[in-house]
């Protein structure tokens, strides 16, 4: 028996599909403190502290972080690391179309392909923020039930062009986002892999609900341990801040 599915069919799935994952994404939304209060989240700075096994042959290497976002084109981090008795600390900036990286003093331009894999993993961290409900060219639909740290959740993906997917997890009960799923290259395989990043211990700051926690695994291995030690919010950042040295 030939089934066929008819073009009309086809979009009114596809529009249900959409506007059930919308209900999702409002939801978190109201959840963290409404849009005005996530409309912080574009021009801000969170510090962060906590180990990583992400450097060959050094597991467990304590770090802390800077990061500077000034949405949708500028971003910054500052890493500081101990490594074998020595602090080391970089620096990577993509501003607008152009990045550069500092590496204890040394300046140089991002290489075209580490600018083009940090764009890409800084897209799928803007979608944290929760603003691309009005965004033209991203598409949503939502994802089958799982669990995360044992609680049920309730799953968007979102596509775009040009762009990965990425899969946004929300707490069934609280509509908080507790997981971002999506692939990022593995620089000492230079491999894609599936990264997991876990978000948890969400505390009110000012009427916004923030998380605290981070945890972030690659195919299944633990590589980011993380705590928030400090969240700044700003109106403007003076273009200074991500100016190349």
């Amino acid at each position: 028996m030939a089934f066929v599915l008819c073009g009309p069919l086809v979009a009114a799935s596809a529009a249900f599909a959409q506007d059930g994952a919308r209900a999702i994404v409002e939801k978190a939304i109201q959840a963290q403190g409404g849009e005005a209060k996530i409309a912080k989240l574009r021009t801000m700075r969170i510090k962060v502290e906590g180990t990583t096994d992400l450097v060959p042959g050094q597991p467990n290497l304590p770090f802390t972080i800077e990061d500077t976002w000034q949405m949708p084109n500028r971003y910054k981090t500052e890493s500081t690391f101990q490594l074998m008795g020595k602090k080391f600390t970089q620096t990577q900036v993509i501003d607008g179309d152009k990045g550069w990286i500092q590496t204890d003093g040394q300046v140089q331009d991002m290489p075209k392909d580490a600018l083009a894999e940090m764009k890409e993993q800084k897209y799928a961290e803007d979608l944290d923020r929760l603003g691309f409900l009005s965004e033209k060219g991203i598409e949503f639909s939502v994802l089958d039930e799982i669990k995360v740290e044992g609680k049920p959740a309730v799953g968007v993906l979102v596509k775009s062009k040009g762009h990965r997917d990425v899969k946004l997890y929300f707490d069934k009960a609280s509509g908080l986002l507790v997981k971002r799923e999506q692939r990022v290259l593995d620089p000492s395989s230079s491999k894609e892999v599936r990264q997991d990043v876990i978000l948890s211990n969400y505390q009110e700051m000012d009427g916004l609900k923030h998380y605290k926690k981070i945890v972030a695994l690659r195919d299944g291995k633990k590589v980011i341990d993380a705590r928030v030690t400090e969240v700044e919010f700003f109106e403007k950042l003076d273009a200074k801040v991500f100016a190349k040295p």
